[in-house]
């Protein structure tokens, strides 16, 4: 993939996020219930304005996030879901927990269990998921990344990274702190490309290099590095 169309491929994937941002902006605002009817693909894709495509992807961020469900036929569409009891229950632990809960105390949770999380990819990782894996890493790389965009591209990796275990307590525990650290830091970082860790991207790279050859020590040399990278919780890791 050229670099020109690589960072095509992540401002799409940019735009899918705030689109998938703002549907579920609009679920919580108007605390729309379970079976909800938000309206049909088309429709929708109209009201965001954005193309066929990146809807599309903003409702598979959304599926995946137990945040929609998508019913075919007539009367079919976007629906409001119900998220699985164990996504409920993070969330709930976090609303609870209110200002108590800290981006620092989050990121201590996350990164201890980065480790068993990348384990588990290297365990279960498929073909199909190596490739999307390869072109999420090569997207943080593109040239010209904002800060904030460089963040989305390293989020959108590492959920990936963690969809891959059918371990459902983990993957949930670990997604949900991913995505309340993110809504704490989303427009904190300055929007400058110079914000961006020159090393990042090589590193993220060997991680999932390390991931597809199933190598444990080459893993854990590939955790070390990245461990390295988080210095502060305004820098990406």
């Amino acid at each position: 993939m050229s670099s020109e169309a690589g960072t095509d491929e992540l401002r799409r994937s940019s735009r899918a996020e705030a689109v998938a941002k703002r549907i579920e902006g609009r679920i919580a605002e108007q605390s729309l219930p379970s079976g909800y009817k938000l309206g049909t693909k088309e429709s929708l894709r109209r009201e965001y304005d954005v193309a066929a495509a990146t809807f599309s992807e903003a409702v598979r961020l959304l599926v995946s996030r137990g945040t929609v469900s998508v019913r075919p036929g007539v009367k079919g569409g976007i629906f409001v879901a119900s998220p699985p009891a164990l996504v409920r229950l993070g969330r709930k632990m976090l609303e609870l927990s209110g200002d108590s809960v800290s981006v620092s105390d989050c990121l201590v949770v996350r990164d201890t269990l980065e480790p068993l999380v990348a384990q588990e990819a290297m365990r279960h990782r498929t073909d199909a998921d190596l490739a999307e894996l390869r072109r999420l890493a090569e997207e943080m790389a593109a040239e010209g990344l904002s800060a904030a965009d460089y963040l989305a591209a390293n989020w959108a990796l590492h959920r990936r990274i963690a969809e891959i275990t059918p371990n459902q307590i983990l993957r949930h525990t670990y997604v949900s702190l991913l995505e309340f650290v993110a809504s704490r830091l989303r427009g904190v970082t300055a929007d400058e490309p110079s914000r961006i860790n020159p090393e990042g991207p090589a590193v993220h790279r060997e991680l999932v290099e390390a991931i597809a050859s199933g190598s444990r020590p080459r893993l854990d040399a590939a955790m070390e590095a990245h461990a390295g990278l988080t210095v502060t919780p305004r820098e990406p890791g």
